[in-house]
């Protein structure tokens, strides 16, 4: 708290005046109704005990009325003490309003400077991204975990059967259940033996045109074996696609101009189209797209 100790106004303390005049501070008290604190303050300039200033300016007069002296002198020395006190005020609000305006001026400094780097590194990122961008390869290989492609095979379960529920009995057969296929004859005369297909697993099949490899519009046909359990989405031409699931040794055909593979064990299929044979397409457990032709 701040105290301004001030000269007396003459020669003569207050307090020698009051006690000349024969009155005691409790005097003074019943004959002004002025607290015995505030009188006392007035009396040792102690200014800074007094109430609000338009309430101790007339406390002042009161006092001096009473004693019957000049209040001026003493009202002199209370605006020169309120004056210090505004003095030291202002000052330190002076001090915080600079304060302030340097670190509002620092925060935005800040702000921008997070801004320029913010923008640095998403430039830098998308011109990274356009480096590594490559044109599509008719094989993209993604590796997935094995645990990856348990649940793509269960996704697609109950897609593939109720595929093959409405392609009817004979879109998944046994093996022990097929006949051969009826041998052919070629134009020299002779006859072409059909293989009956290996007892090792199931016939996958679409309906299909016939038992050639092309025909008159261009659609061929599509022979896939399966060596491990996998699965996969087939789109032929601009049909919808559908999924399959394979154990090793089911076979899967259809017929159609093109196709596009996702094959969920890259490592577990051996893939014949129009005379081509595709193998070793990736590891066990790698997800590849192939378009073909």
């Amino acid at each position: 708290m701040f105290i301004e100790k001030l000269p007396d106004f003459n020669s003569e303390s207050l307090k020698k005046i009051r006690e000349a005049r024969g009155l005691s501070l409790e005097d003074l008290f019943k004959q002004t109704r002025v607290r015995v604190i505030y009188l006392q303050a007035i009396e040792n300039k102690e200014f800074h005990l007094l109430p609000l200033p338009v309430y101790s300016r007339n406390f002042i007069k009161i006092y001096a009325r009473a004693l019957g002296i000049d209040s001026q002198p003493i009202m002199s020395e209370y605006d020169d003490y309120l004056q210090s006190r505004q003095d030291q005020t202002v000052q330190p609000e002076k001090e915080v309003k600079e304060k302030f305006s340097l670190a509002r001026l620092a925060g935005k400094k800040t702000y921008l400077l997070i801004a320029i780097i913010l923008i640095i590194v998403i430039v830098g990122q998308w011109l990274i991204s356009k480096q590594d961008e490559s044109p599509p390869d008719p094989i993209r290989s993604v590796p997935v975990n094995a645990d990856v492609l348990k649940d793509h095979q269960e996704a697609a379960t109950d897609e593939a059967i109720a595929l093959n529920q409405q392609m009817g009995a004979n879109a998944v057969a046994r093996t022990e259940d097929l006949m051969p296929l009826p041998d052919e004859k070629k134009a020299d005369g002779k006859v072409e033996q059909k293989e009956p297909v290996p007892a090792s697993g199931n016939v996958l099949t679409r309906p299909v045109s016939g038992r050639h490899t092309t025909d008159d519009n261009g659609a061929a046909l599509l022979t896939i074996r399966a060596t491990e359990e996998t699965w996969l989405r087939v789109k032929p031409d601009e049909s919808p696609s559908f999924q399959v699931i394979l154990k090793a040794g089911d076979k899967f055909e259809h017929k159609a101009k093109s196709f596009d593979l996702d094959i969920g064990n890259a490592a577990g299929i051996k893939i014949k189209f129009k005379d081509r044979n595709i193998e070793n397409l990736g590891k066990t457990g790698e997800v590849v797209h192939l378009r073909l032709p």
